[in-house]
């Protein structure tokens, strides 16, 4: 497994794939291809893609693992990708009649159990609506290409809905984005596909990128080749080896995390959406950000204690740790982080092919690269060290 990590590893040099950069100083290189490796041990990956751009220091984007993959290959990314839909959700609200605060019961007139919550809460994630996952979590391994109508993750969602004081408390769902997609398609009349390609992908130069029929189960040209753990109660069943995974559906994440990308498609469309791309003078909500810890509350639902301010936060459709904002995700074989310090303009971009590990893991070894480009004086001044995510890596080790 460790060798697999190290395959085509040249470091100090031009990588010889046209996916492939390497700008960086050969030490970094190394230190970043040894992270790896460790990290596809530990969730039981052969290969993965990594994308890493210093402010001026160089840039560092490639594959391991195999030769039919490069840093230019497709990924499935998950919830890393989710922002696209309140991205478009901003350029509708600046290019139409569309106000964020606008309820969406207005336009889903026959969707019981969303009443009062709004457009805007869909991205800040205060809409009381929770998320549909915890219940399909080992169907989704399981059986990982049966498809998934919208509307049947919706309603899981609903079923435990509403969360503690809608429109006040921030719960993380996928359902709210779910629902956003759906919503967005019936008050356009368009398609997703179409509406991403014009407002989104088109706008902020991601040429590689799409978000598919969620129909389809395959991906059309060079990409990973997904694994994972057979899943029961939601853990990885260790005692087998993990399956390939070549058919996904889409659909079970849907709106909330379909689509196709590549790693430097990634980069972009965070370094446009943090920087104020989208929305137009509704832009600057994306990074106006409040922590995920929720208060107290008094039955009013005045706040009785304080939050900490300086752990994570939560803006529109994104987290922040420390100055990166991004997102972390899983989709069946596959995990991608994404992350993106608007300050000095350093961006990390991850994918696994073993998605038994979770979203968290492949967070962390985002943070880790990040922490040791700091080290080498090609990253962002951070509030954890390449150690301290190193320690949370080997602790969501799986199945050793």
């Amino acid at each position: 497994m460790a060798a697999l990590g190290l395959t085509a590893c040249t470091g100090g040099g031009p990588l010889s794939s046209s996916g492939d950069v390497n700008t960086v100083e050969e030490s970094l290189a190394g230190r970043i291809d040894e992270a790896i490796s460790t990290a596809m041990e530990q969730s039981r990956s052969t290969q993965a893609i990594v994308g890493v751009w210093g402010s001026d220091d160089g840039d560092y984007v490639r594959a391991y693992g195999s030769d039919e993959i490069d840093g230019g290959s497709l990924i499935r990314g998950a919830q890393a990708t989710q922002p696209v839909m309140c991205a478009l959700l901003l350029e509708l609200s600046a290019t139409s009649d569309l106000d964020l605060d606008r309820e969406v019961s207005k336009d889903l007139t026959r969707q019981v159990g969303i009443e009062g919550v709004t457009y805007r809460q869909l991205c800040d994630m205060r809409s009381g609506l929770a998320d549909f996952k915890s219940g399909y979590l080992d169907i989704f391994a399981n059986n990982p290409a049966r498809y998934w109508p919208e509307q049947e993750l919706i309603a899981q969602g609903l079923v435990d809905s509403p969360l503690p004081w809608p429109g006040l408390d921030m719960h993380q769902s996928d359902t709210n984005v779910a629902l956003l997609s759906r919503a967005l398609r019936v008050r356009t009349g368009g398609e997703a596909q179409e509406l991403l390609s014009e407002h989104v992908f088109g706008k902020a130069g991601m040429g590689s990128s799409y978000f598919p029929s969620l129909a389809s189960t395959t991906i059309q040209g060079s990409t990973m080749t997904g694994l994972t753990y057979p899943s029961s109660g939601g853990a990885p069943v260790c005692d087998v080896e993990p399956v390939e995974v070549p058919e996904v559906s889409p659909s079970m994440l849907s709106g909330a995390g379909a689509t196709v990308t590549t790693a430097s498609d990634l980069k972009t469309f965070y370094e446009q959406y943090i920087g104020g791309a989208f929305g137009g003078e509704n832009a600057k909500v994306v990074t106006e950000t409040l922590p995920t810890q929720n208060p107290e509350r008094d039955a009013e639902g005045n706040p009785t204690t304080e939050p900490d301010p300086s752990g994570r936060q939560w803006g529109f459709g994104v987290e922040k740790e420390g100055p990166l904002y991004g997102r972390s995700g899983a989709i069946t074989g596959t995990l991608t982080a994404a992350y993106h310090d608007p300050e000095t303009g350093y961006s990390v971009v991850v994918s696994l092919n073993n998605s038994s590990a979770g979203a968290n893991f492949v967070k962390a070894l985002a943070f880790e690269l990040a922490a040791i480009s700091a080290e080498a004086g090609s990253g962002p001044e951070l509030p954890w060290t390449a150690e301290d995510q190193a320690a949370k890596l080997a602790e969501g080790a799986i199945c050793q």
